[in-house]
């Protein structure tokens, strides 16, 4: 049982205080966007003594992940998790799906692209468990709403992007979102003034949201595009599952994060970074996201690389381990993880790794542990 340094992320988009408030990590008064806990190499978790955990595991792949989990993943822990934090939106992004990330991956090495689109060959489903009240762009609209959005909208880009849409296919959406992400500036100004209009008539909660996000991203025509988003808006304990090519954009609130170990991110708008409208098209999906009210483990749903689960503590302990590495992230304060030979206190979102095969109790007077696993591939049939 291993005690984790979170490697902490400072991006623009991060809150001030969410995420120091909880755990107690991080610089004061600093955009801290995200704190990791796992083995990717863009921000690998430390142990007590400095050593990366990503370090740790190839060392000894297989008694840290199991033999089979280990053959499964090529020796690599298979999932990350993150505390997440936005304090305002973050780019409106999709996910590759595994086989073109796979694929793009192989062919970057092959020819040294000087900038790699695909950072890593995985794909990245992931799960939003929500610590406080948590919103955000999450998934297409159905068709018809999203067409009755964009009716409300006396301006070219939505016409055009209508005219698309009522074609109703796959490929119409599509078209319509790359009308929509291909906006220039001038237009997503017209556009914010229509959407002024729009909600001086009345409300309008598409409208609405595309203003919010002009305060934080003016001119960007990632604006544009949210219009087609479906908004979520989760209370603490309930969760959101987002799978490879889902549009999404959160924007605010501090949640729990568990995804596949990837970094590989295409965005349509809402940032200052490299927006890359064929890619993200090329890989959206149409699907809506899973929404969980309360949250539920959904072993036999979840994508191969994890599991999360979330456990009511008691003072005598309930086990927290089993086949296979494991993350354990408490929730709550009082937590503490009892091995045979340790014992370690969790202070609210920090976290402990357990190698493959470990014995491990989580107690508490009360409160919450959240468990990160790898499901096997007979709970997923």
């Amino acid at each position: 049982m291993y005690l984790l340094n979170a490697a902490e992320k400072y991006y623009s988009w991060g809150s001030r205080s969410a995420i120091q408030n909880l755990t107690g990590i991080g610089i004061a008064d600093e955009t801290l966007a995200e704190i990791w806990y796992g083995a990717h190499p863009a921000g690998p978790a430390t142990l007590e003594d400095g050593q990366p955990l990503n370090e740790m595991i190839s060392n000894d792949a297989a008694h840290m992940l199991g033999d089979e989990i280990a053959e499964r993943f090529d020796g690599q822990l298979p999932f990350l998790v993150k505390l997440i934090a936005p304090g305002k939106a973050v780019s409106l992004q999709v996910h590759p799906r595994a086989e073109r990330a796979r694929e793009a991956h192989a062919e970057q090495l092959s020819s040294s692209a000087p900038e790699p689109k695909f950072v890593d060959a995985n794909h990245k489903p992931e799960q939003i468990l929500a610590l406080t009240k948590f919103d955000g762009l999450v998934g297409l609209l159905p068709v018809a709403d999203a067409e009755a959005v964009l009716d409300a909208f006396d301006h070219p880009l939505t016409r055009a992007a209508g005219t698309a849409l009522a074609r109703g296919d796959e490929k119409a959406i599509r078209d319509a979102i790359a009308i929509l992400a291909g906006a220039s500036t001038s237009e997503i100004d017209l556009l914010v003034d229509v959407a002024r209009a729009v909600v001086a008539e009345g409300e309008h909660a598409a409208a609405a949201t595309l203003l919010e996000l002009a305060e934080q991203y003016p001119g960007d025509s990632g604006l544009a595009a949210s219009l087609m988003l479906r908004r979520i808006y989760l209370e603490p304990g309930e969760s959101v599952m987002v799978l490879s090519g889902v549009p999404h954009a959160y924007m605010s609130g501090l949640a729990l994060e568990v995804m596949a170990n990837s970094d590989n991110v295409f965005r349509l708008g809402l940032t200052a970074k490299r927006v890359d409208v064929e890619e993200s098209v090329a890989n959206l999906i149409t699907s809506p996201a899973l929404v969980n009210r309360p949250h539920r483990s959904a072993a036999a749903d979840s994508p191969e690389e994890f599991d999360l689960e979330v456990h009511a503590l008691r003072p005598d302990g309930i086990a927290v381990a089993g086949p296979g590495p494991r993350i354990l992230v408490a929730i709550t304060s009082g937590c503490t993880v009892r091995s045979a030979d340790q014992s370690i206190a969790l202070e609210p979102g920090h976290a402990v790794f357990l190698p493959h095969g470990s014995a491990a109790v989580a107690a508490a007077k009360s409160g919450q542990i959240a468990v990160i696993s790898v499901p096997s591939p007979r709970e997923r049939c």
